[in-house]
């Protein structure tokens, strides 16, 4: 997982930090700065979602194939503003052959749920790590 975050450009570049990784689960966090809010002052649902996917992606991808999204959805339920740290937690509910379904939570630091997101992966056959 460690190569895999070293080469994840996007959340490296955004300041999504990976806090833990097990079998079918993950931790990430970022703090929501300046740049990620839209005109009404609030965390954009663009970063919020890429936060919750980005947990999911290390979560389905922890046991070792290549997996990604073929499905994701996400309810948006309390705002986030500049300078929220958020933490978004995936954790697996089913495995069954080459798919999965996992639920990420989003926190904010007083622990509210800001979103809800459920995202359903693939596994990729014959596509090992790199790395």
């Amino acid at each position: 997982m460690a190569a895999l975050y070293e080469r994840d450009e996007t959340c490296r570049g955004l300041g999504i930090v990976l806090d833990e990784v097990s079998s079918g689960r993950a931790r990430m966090r970022m703090t929501v700065g300046p740049a990620m809010v839209n005109g009404h002052g609030i965390a954009h649902g663009g970063y919020l979602f890429l936060l919750a996917d980005a947990a999911f992606s290390y979560a389905c991808n922890s046991y070792g194939p290549v997996t990604v999204a073929q499905a994701a959805q996400v309810t948006f339920l309390a705002p986030a503003a500049v300078g929220d740290e958020l933490t978004a937690e995936a954790v697996e509910r089913v495995r069954s052959g080459r798919n999965g379904v996992y639920d990420v939570t989003v926190r904010n630091s007083a622990a509210k749920v800001v979103a809800e997101f459920r995202g359903q992966s693939v596994m990729l056959a014959g596509r090992p790590h790199t790395g």
